[in-house]
């Protein structure tokens, strides 16, 4: 048992930060108490050593004054080395959003100057997307404007990599911790935007008048008549191929399935129709999952939200409790709270359409915190590290780059024993557009 005694003030938000990095990442028994006498956090060891990490954003604030104001938002990082002097292991700077590059060691412990917990509560809760004003044309907080990429950490899941510091610094100390590393899981996802290409067998013809006229591009067309046009099976209906694969692999798809949308969104279809009745039922017959997938109207629109997801359930052979807002259409913490309000387990919707990596700066799913209510929320989120339109539209990589950037970031998951959340559509496949980029789910062997 670890027991941490910390300032007064803001408990709710200490108590949750000590629950994702001790309770969740580190796996020990812990206990908060808060005492006024004290400076930063203390972590009592069983042996009589401390570990002490500064308060140096709570610490600085009175409770009466709430941090969701945009002068509380850090203009810098913090850069904490590794001292070889206090015989730690060295590996990359610690990257911290408030706090000193200190650390030091004495008679009775170590004393780091970097505040961990403020800098994991600022990543994991995305309060510093609530106190921002940008947005780009779909209303979504950019990945530009966030700290992490402008100050190029992004790709580093630096939760994870605080969970790690502290454990060196305990084992250091010598305290035993339990055995945390796991094998890292692929966890696969499509969101089903088009079910089909072609409902009729005009919609053929309209393909190709697309090629021809619209883009003006003889060889698409020419492509779409030698593998597709006159083969019975749509090409967007690659389910049955999809599960197949994950299956040899011990793998399950997540499907995500719109509701009944509103009549001027951008994609919708019928959950009546016959041919996704039949897909329902196969994915639930397969073990497979099936999820939600909101419009964008139902992220600004709650009763909007209440009546696709009800229909969904009525639909679905299996429970609906999953899923991920369409567009990656997220609000903090609004979002989180209107799918706990509907009973859902865990959403999927944190990564950013514009940039691969780690928005909440963690490789594992974790329960999220209302900052607005100082609630920790029976949700849990299970962030998004890479999509198929991000890789190829947002970033213009091309599939061997795109597989590139996926192999590193799913080392850097492996690293950590984490899930890599990948998003790949099903009308990402059989498609001229797509035609080069199997290799990226190939190389996962799939």
């Amino acid at each position: 048992m670890l027991t941490v005694t910390a300032p007064p003030g803001f408990e709710a938000e200490k108590t949750y930060v000590c629950t994702i990095l001790l309770g969740e990442l580190l796996g020990v028994s812990w206990r908060l108490q808060f005492a006024p006498e004290v400076r930063g956090y203390r972590i009592a060891l069983p042996n009589g050593r401390v570990l002490t990490l500064a308060d140096d954003f709570w610490g600085c604030l009175p409770e009466s004054e709430h941090y969701l104001s945009p002068r509380w938002l850090p203009a810098g990082v913090v850069s904490l080395p590794i001292s070889l002097d206090t015989g730690l292991q060295t590996y990359s700077n610690i990257i911290g959003v408030y706090g000193q590059p200190t650390l030091s060691e004495s008679a009775d412990g170590l004393h780091c100057g970097l505040d961990v917990f403020a800098s994991a509560f600022f990543m994991l809760t995305r309060w510093e997307e609530a106190v921002s004003s940008v947005r780009d044309a779909h209303g979504r907080f950019p990945a530009q404007a966030s700290l992490a990429y402008k100050k190029g950490f992004l790709h580093r899941p630096v939760v994870n990599e605080y969970a790690d510091f502290l454990a060196h610094c305990l084992e250091h100390l010598g305290c035993v911790l339990p055995e945390r590393r796991r094998p890292a899981r692929l966890h696969l996802s499509c969101d089903v935007d088009h079910p089909r290409l072609w409902w009729l067998w005009a919609d053929r013809w309209r393909t190709l008048a697309g090629s021809l006229w619209r883009r003006r591009n003889p060889r698409e067309a020419l492509w779409w008549l030698n593998h597709h046009f006159f083969r019975r099976q749509d090409p967007f209906d690659v389910f049955e191929e999809w599960m197949q694969r994950a299956e040899r692999q011990n793998l399950t798809w997540h499907f995500n399935f719109l509701g009944k949308c509103p009549e001027n969104t951008d994609v919708r279809y019928s959950l009546q129709h016959p041919f996704v009745r039949r897909l329902l039922q196969r994915i639930s017959e397969r073990g497979h999952v099936i999820g939600f997938h909101p419009s964008r109207q139902a992220h600004a629109d709650a009763a909007v939200f209440a009546r696709e997801l009800d229909q969904l359930r009525c639909a679905s052979p299996l429970p609906v409790t999953t899923g991920r807002q369409h567009y990656l259409c997220f609000s903090a913490p609004d979002t989180w709270q209107r799918w706990t309000d509907h009973g859902m387990d865990w959403d999927s919707t944190l990564g950013y359409p514009e940039a691969e990596g780690f928005r909440c700066g963690i490789c594992r799913d974790f329960p999220v915190f209302n900052f607005r209510t100082r609630q920790m929320l029976p949700l849990r989120e299970k962030p998004l590290i890479a999509m198929d339109v991000t890789l190829a539209h947002y970033q213009g990589y091309t599939p061997e780059r795109a597989l590139e950037r996926l192999c590193a970031l799913w080392n850097t998951t492996q690293q950590h024993g984490g899930e890599f959340v990948l998003l790949w559509h099903n009308s990402s496949w059989n498609d001229y557009r797509w035609k080069d980029w199997h290799i990226v789910l190939e190389a996962f062997g799939l």
